[in-house]
């Protein structure tokens, strides 16, 4: 069993995701008799609490993506329930699985959260890849890394990072987004 990623698909276009293909090709050269199964979760809800400064400072989560696109998210719980649930399964060759637990438009997002914080006015902001990447240095992020990440959000803009995901659509997991909007509203209400 190996926890990966989604765009652990292909070598490159995905930003700091791409280690995770590399290390499936790793262990692809592992002798065929020794069954893997390959994990690959979307992006965790627990993702959006590194937004909790702009939250506090301008009432947003700021990225160089954003809009109406549906985007598949995930819970770490569901993670956990499928994984538990492989384990149980035989182990035959290699297989890959894709975990998601709900599919949310950036727009949708600040509106669920929004309504959760008490806050109508929170809203999604989409920058440049430059003003991301700039935004991420002022942090004292490494540079490699500040370009991983701004590659990676450029990725889900453009749909790249999923199209392999909607070839091979998983079931949903039980965490809905609106589940997780109340512990982000607890989270937030506790960083005020």
């Amino acid at each position: 069993m190996h926890l990966s990623s989604v765009g652990a698909h292909s070598a490159s276009g995905y930003g700091s995701l791409s280690a995770h293909y590399d290390v499936e090709n790793i262990l692809q050269q592992i002798p065929n008799d020794v069954s893997i199964k390959f994990m690959r979760p979307t992006g965790f809800y627990n993702n959006l609490f590194r937004s909790m400064q702009s939250i506090k400072e301008k009432g947003a989560i700021i990225s160089n993506h954003g809009g109406n696109k549906k985007e598949p998210w995930v819970s770490p719980f569901d993670i956990a329930d499928a994984i538990a649930e492989e384990m149980e399964l035989p182990f035959e060759g290699r297989t890959v699985r894709y975990i998601a637990s709900d599919e949310v438009s950036p727009n949708e997002l600040v509106k669920i959260l929004g309504e959760a914080i008490g806050s109508p006015d929170f809203k999604w902001i989409e920058i440049s890849d430059e003003e991301m990447l700039n935004g991420i240095l002022d942090m004292g992020v490494n540079t490699k890394i500040a370009e991983g990440m701004v590659k990676m959000q450029a990725s889900q803009r453009s749909g790249l990072l999923f199209e392999d995901f909607y070839r091979n659509k998983p079931i949903m997991g039980k965490i809905k987004f609106t589940d997780f909007a109340k512990d982000f509203a607890l989270a937030v209400y506790l960083q005020l």
